[in-house]
């Protein structure tokens, strides 16, 4: 082989090597810039990642927030309304407790009602009253009494008017009914 041929072959190899290491440099070139791109588009998607980790830590603030106000909100209308079940239960006991002085006033007129009937003698009347009484206060021992003590009274009427009539002679006991007692007290 000759020099010529030698150094031909040599120049071939390096324009060969020149050729491969361009296309090596090219190459590398072109890694260079997908890795860049791939690196750019890492930080993108960081920073979107982290801008909507902030949104949604800001979101759930705001929801807890609004939780928060929400629940003040009802905590203060249970309060009120709390306060307004009180003062209705309080309105309605001073209601009864009112209705119960009038009733027990209307008794106690009722009563003393009796009381004058009975000094002037219309026991009728009085047991009339009494009854009044008991339909207001169907336990009141008073106006029982009453009814009781007024129609002893006009049994004892009965009696003496029967004595009158019949001169002293013992008579027939006579019912209640016969000389229009009513039987009040359904003993």
């Amino acid at each position: 082989m000759n020099k010529k041929m030698v150094i031909f072959l040599v120049l071939l190899l390096v324009l060969v090597g020149i050729v491969i290491i361009g296309k090596q440099r090219k190459q590398a070139v072109q890694q260079d810039k997908i890795e860049v791109n791939a690196a750019n588009e890492l930080r993108r998607v960081e920073a979107e990642a982290q801008a909507a980790k902030q949104k949604a830590l800001e979101e759930t603030k705001r929801i807890e927030a609004e939780a928060q106000k929400a629940k003040q909100e009802a905590l203060e209308k249970a309060r009120i309304a709390e306060a307004e079940a009180q003062k209705a239960k309080e309105m309605a006991l001073e209601a009864v407790k009112q209705r119960a002085a009038e009733i027990q006033a209307k008794i106690n007129e009722l009563i003393a009602q009796t009381t004058a009937l009975l000094e002037n003698a219309e026991y009728q009347g009085a047991i009339n009253v009494a009854q009044e009484i008991l339909k207001l206060d169907p336990n009141s021992a008073e106006a029982k009494s009453i009814i009781e003590k007024a129609t002893a009274k006009l049994k004892e009427i009965a009696a003496d008017q029967v004595n009158a009539l019949t001169g002293g002679v013992p008579a027939v006991p006579v019912a209640p009914e016969a000389v229009n007692v009513p039987a009040v007290l359904g003993q």
